[in-house]
């Protein structure tokens, strides 16, 4: 992936701007750090300052998208679609970063949904989210340990975008792979290792296995791929 000099000015001016920001607030809120947790301030700060740090980028990704979003499709590297979309997935992954350690599990979705995904109630989200201002899932969806949901993908030397529908109850199986561009109804289940590929649209209901996936029967004790 090609970078260049603008890349490294804005990222840096993004992110000293968001390590500035997060130093001062807790630059302002350390007499009190000293006083509810004294000789462990420092520890205090810390976290404070991860946390800071982490909400900020949030802001500061969904500012970035409000100005200019990024549109599906394909982009040049050359393109000012390019480069914002590698602004915005530095400071929106080391945003991520510092929220981790402060980050159980079941606090996941919220993460994600800070930085742009729509997500319903009750999603289990074991895996990882590529371009999470792209993506939307409905309530009740799991997705396995190790899946990847993503909103773009490199090939050629263009960058591809696109928007990512999963709907209420789906399941993704673990070490799953949903690319751009892709539909997925309510109460399908895609079967562990799966790779849905761009375009795909899986209806409500069925089952979907394979690399490529493709939908899945079993009858009388026999299972078949369906072309």
């Amino acid at each position: 992936m090609k970078a260049t000099p603008l890349d490294y000015l804005l990222s840096s001016l993004c992110i000293t701007l968001l390590l500035g920001l997060s130093l001062g607030g807790v630059a302002l809120l350390l007499p009190w750090s000293r006083a509810w947790f004294a000789d462990y301030h420092v520890l205090a700060d810390l976290v404070l300052a991860l946390l800071l740090y982490g909400l900020l980028s949030a802001l500061g990704v969904r500012l970035l998208l409000a100005l200019r979003p990024i549109p599906d499709g394909s982009h040049g590297q050359d393109s000012p679609v390019f480069t914002q979309w590698k602004l915005v997935t530095i400071v929106y992954r080391l945003g991520q970063a510092a929220l981790k350690p402060l980050t159980p599990i079941f606090l996941k979705p919220l993460v994600e949904a800070l930085y742009g995904a729509r997500i319903g109630a009750d999603v289990a989200l074991g895996g990882v989210i590529d371009d999470p201002y792209k993506v939307t899932i409905g309530a009740g969806a799991v997705l396995g340990n190790a899946s990847l949901v993503s909103g773009n993908y490199i090939s050629g030397g263009l960058l591809v975008c696109g928007s990512v529908r999963i709907g209420a109850g789906v399941t993704v199986g673990a070490n799953s792979v949903v690319f751009p561009d892709v539909e997925i109804g309510d109460g399908a289940t895609l079967v562990g290792g799966s790779y849905v590929m761009p375009g795909a649209r899986i209806p409500a209901g069925e089952t979907w296995r394979g690399n490529p996936a493709r939908k899945w029967i079993q009858t009388a004790g026999r299972a078949a791929i369906v072309d």
